[in-house]
């Protein structure tokens, strides 16, 4: 064999590597999307199942109430049918996102844990500013849902917008 036979078989050789090599990458390109589909579709169905427990929805609310997302707050709750607020929705969300601001600044000092879970009680506990509290949460079924009620008892502890 001459020098240039055998750098031709020594360039077919490459070229095939080469071809079995891209032939590869798209498989393993479906192998990684699939298995990442597969973990965000976990870690979604782990989140909706927790928002069916009475813990699950009352740490959400306390975080919605915390931070001031408006539509996670009222979605998680109801008002107290007792004391009817007559405030607009838009008027309700700036009072809530009003109350926030200084959380929103410091979020990563806020700590949730939840505690205790009981069928129509709630307990978390809320760090700010290295500070602990005891929340406590006044849950009810509405439509099938666990909900917080917005009453005298929630209120008074974690305050309402």
């Amino acid at each position: 064999m001459t020098v240039d036979a055998t750098s031709a078989a020594e360039e077919r050789a490459w070229l095939e590597r080469v071809r079995a090599r891209n032939r590869r990458q798209p498989v393993i390109l479906i192998i990684v999307f699939n298995l990442l589909i597969a973990l965000v579709g976990w870690t979604a169905v782990t989140d909706l199942r927790r928002l069916q427990t009475p813990g699950g929805t009352g740490l959400r609310w306390l975080q919605a109430a915390v931070f001031g997302d408006c539509d996670d707050y009222l979605t998680y709750s109801l008002p107290d049918p007792e004391r009817p607020d007559r405030r607009s929705r838009e008027q309700f969300c700036q009072d809530l996102r009003s109350t926030s601001v200084a959380a929103k600044a410091e979020q990563l000092k806020i700590g949730f844990e939840l505690r205790q879970v009981r069928a129509d009680r709630v307990r978390l506990q809320l760090t700010r500013k290295g500070v602990t509290r005891t929340v406590e949460l006044h849950m009810v079924r509405h439509e099938g849902k666990w909900r917080v009620l917005r009453d005298a008892v929630t209120c008074g502890s974690a305050g309402c917008a």
